[in-house]
């Protein structure tokens, strides 16, 4: 039974791969089984259809989200230590599943009905529970009176587009990447405050790095121009959608 789990594992891990890279229908389980190094007939000893491999993604990544922002949400801490920790693991969550998190965000029509309509709705429930977390951030003065509802859109825009340009093993460990979110999305969310000291990190345990003009510059060339060390982490791949060649998304450089 052990060993079945864990060629079961196996083919589900190696399905959302090709789900991501070349599309969820471009994928045939004659490519899922030549991949994971089996007969076509051997396959369906594990799974009945491509169906039974997306559905547990999708399951996986909603449980795993709200598991981890519900006890976020009511756990002990301030507005800002709360959207601190909510935007580093979510972070986190996307990078250790990368692959099923891309298939979770693209693939979604190609789930039944029902299933998508579930989905939408747990959806709805994170982006309102992290919505509140923003609100209460701005009753207490902790943060800037944006629109709550516009600031949790933005946040989860910019984090569920990290699987299109990640790669693991790279330049930037993930708690460095998880840091440069909290400075560019929970910086600009705290309201004015003279009391703050320069440089503080936004959040215990997540190092905040304070970057210069000329650092910042330097990352844009290498965007640009050249992978050289910025190769690393963030770094050209096959377009995530549909199989599309190029360098990024759309042919455009990763960054």
């Amino acid at each position: 039974m052990r060993a079945h789990r864990g060629r079961y594992h196996e083919v589900l891990k190696t399905a959302l791969r090709l789900f991501r890279h070349k599309g969820y229908h471009a994928t045939s389980m004659q490519d899922i089984a030549d991949a994971v190094g089996l007969k076509k007939p051997s396959l369906y000893h594990y799974v009945k259809s491509k169906q039974d491999l997306l559905l547990p993604a999708y399951r996986h990544v909603v449980s795993r989200y709200t598991e981890r922002l519900e006890a976020i949400a009511s756990g002990p801490g301030s507005a800002q230590e709360k959207l601190g920790r909510a935007i580093a693991s979510h972070v986190q969550v996307i990078i250790e599943h990368a692959d099923m998190f891309a298939v979770y965000l693209s693939e979604l029509r190609s789930l039944p009905a029902s299933h998508r309509q579930a989905v939408r709705q747990a959806s709805r429930e994170y982006r309102l529970r992290l919505e509140s977390i923003i609100r209460q951030g701005i009753e207490t003065g902790e943060f800037r009176p944006v629109d709550p509802h516009l600031a949790s859109l933005i946040i989860l825009g910019a984090c569920n587009w990290l699987p299109q340009w990640y790669v693991p093993g790279g330049r930037m460990s993930p708690k460095e990447i998880a840091g440069m979110y909290l400075e560019v999305l929970l910086q600009g969310l705290l309201a004015p405050d003279p009391a703050r000291r320069q440089g503080e990190p936004a959040q215990p345990g997540v190092t905040v790095a304070r970057r210069r003009p000329e650092d910042a510059r330097r990352g844009m060339h290498q965007a640009d121009f050249g992978s050289g060390d910025f190769a690393a982490g963030v770094q050209d791949r096959p377009g995530a959608q549909g199989g599309r060649g190029g360098r990024g998304v759309d042919g455009h450089r990763a960054v």
